[in-house]
């Protein structure tokens, strides 16, 4: 399914999947209380991640929900290209530090993850 992506006022843009109503905004000047695209390629990484681990859960039959993904890209000098990613995985309780560590490892297998530049150096936090 196709999105479509318009350019607004002062660097913002809404994007919505065509047919359906819900969008995603995001804004580059300061003030601003959207994200900014390198900001949304960090949230992208997050969810798909987190599907991963949603995903892999299921077919185990254990129980992840409120998984928390804390995820800060780093930059070039430039601010042109996201260079870093620092990820944090906050897990329930409930699981063992080999669960955690199982979840972390699968959600590298997400496709977004898998299409970012091979270059970007992670940091992977378990909680």
């Amino acid at each position: 399914m196709a999105i479509k992506t318009v350019l607004g006022d002062n660097l913002q843009t809404k994007s919505v999947l065509e047919g359906k109503t819900g969008e995603v905004r995001s804004a580059y000047l300061d003030p601003r209380e959207d994200m900014q695209p390198g900001e949304l390629l960090a949230a992208a990484l997050g969810a798909c991640m987190l599907t991963m681990v949603g995903f892999m859960a299921s077919k185990r039959g254990e129980n992840v929900t409120g998984t928390e993904l804390h995820v800060t890209p780093g930059f070039d000098e430039k601010h042109s290209r996201v260079t870093s990613m620092a990820l944090s995985f906050v897990f329930p309780a409930s699981l063992t530090d080999e669960q955690k560590k199982f979840y972390a490892r699968a959600a590298q297998s997400c496709p977004v993850h898998n299409s970012l530049r091979e270059d970007i150096t992670y940091t992977v936090e378990i909680k």
